[in-house]
């Protein structure tokens, strides 16, 4: 058996644990909702990508200029993969709505219906927050 001191311990120290990831994963969430914070870690992941190549491959300013807009491209094409990923989220749920939709009872279509609406409207807020 566990002495009562050791358990009141580890069980704080969960405790602590889970409250802190919690609080970390709300944190970085909000941040990555707003699309201006968004936009900026891009450009500086990819300024610093560019910073760092050119330090290792000991590019010449000449070059750093003629691979310059290749990061350009880098960052748009980031961008639309984040855009068509978010997307691609939406008709997977979407899709998988579908395929559970044809399973239930009608009782449970309503009880669905009604979920849905709340996770829509859960979505709303968080958007315009």
């Amino acid at each position: 058996m566990i002495p009562a001191g050791i358990f009141k311990v580890g069980l704080s120290l969960t405790a602590l644990f889970t409250f802190g990831g919690v609080c970390g994963f709300a944190v970085a969430t909000r941040r990555m909702a707003n699309p201006t914070v968004r936009a900026q870690m891009e450009e500086r992941w990819i300024e610093s990508r560019q910073r760092e190549d050119a330090a290792r491959l000991k590019l010449t300013p000449a070059q750093i200029e003629q691979v310059r807009p290749g990061y350009q491209q880098l960052l748009a094409d980031v961008r639309v993969i984040r855009e068509t990923a978010g997307q691609g989220l939406i008709e997977a749920g979407a899709k998988q709505s579908r395929s559970l939709w044809l399973q239930l009872t009608p009782e449970q279509q309503q009880e669905f219906q009604r979920l849905t609406e709340e996770r829509r409207a859960q979505l709303q807020k968080r958007v315009s927050s």
